[in-house]
């Protein structure tokens, strides 16, 4: 009995209640650290990966548009180095890397370069990153084409127009393929079906020299 008397009749000490809290906080301290440590190497991390983006987009863009410039100025050879520096950046941008329209561009300036095996290989890389796209396999059935490759150009034609039916240029392309080929008759039945779809290329087409017999027999 006289040991749980003593234990009752111990004072209340609120120091020593204070000094317990001041414990647990000070434990605790360490948690709150290293949680807003974490949450500051998080937003550090976000900022670094937005800067990045951005000025890999804002290259892109500025590349691009030198590409252009060179591109409509008649000089392939600079625009291919512009725009293999605007694909460059773009595909450090890590999320926004597809660009078909700058390959498409770059293709032509190797078109227009005459460096053809570029070309090819690069409106390929087109067709693969937009296929429900028909700019890609024009412009492939165009560098066949300048090549004297009319063979290669019909294959291209006949498999874009199956996914592209209403698409003039394939039928312009495809009736140079039939002009350079030797078969007149199904080079002006195409020729009809893209005059049909766009009165402009009948125009277009007075200056083809594949077309230059076919065009006087269009009604």
């Amino acid at each position: 009995m006289k040991e749980t008397n003593e234990v009752l009749d111990e004072e209340y000490d609120p120091k020593q209640e204070h000094e317990s809290t001041v414990d647990t906080d000070t434990e605790e301290a360490p948690t709150n650290r290293g949680f807003r440590i974490g949450c500051m190497t998080f937003c550090l991390a976000v900022t670094v990966l937005f800067i990045w983006v951005w000025h890999h987009q804002s290259q892109f863009n500025d590349n691009y548009r030198e590409a252009l410039f060179h591109l409509r100025n008649d000089e392939p050879t600079k625009a291919i180095e512009a725009y293999q520096k605007a694909i460059k950046n773009k595909n450090r941008t890590l999320f926004f890397k597809s660009a078909p329209t700058a390959y498409n561009n770059l293709g032509q300036a190797y078109m227009y370069a005459e460096q053809y095996p570029q070309a090819i290989a690069t409106f390929r890389s087109v067709i693969q990153m937009a296929p429900d796209q028909p700019e890609g396999y024009v412009n492939l059935a165009t560098v066949f084409l300048s090549m004297n490759d009319p063979k290669s150009a019909y294959a291209i034609c006949i498999d874009a127009l199956q996914d592209f039916p209403m698409y003039a240029l394939l039928h312009y392309n495809l009736a140079c393929a039939y002009a350079l080929t030797g078969d007149p008759q199904n080079a002006l039945d195409s020729l009809k079906q893209a005059v049909d779809l766009d009165p402009d290329l009948r125009e277009y087409a007075q200056n083809e020299d594949a077309l230059l017999h076919i065009v006087p027999k269009l009604p």
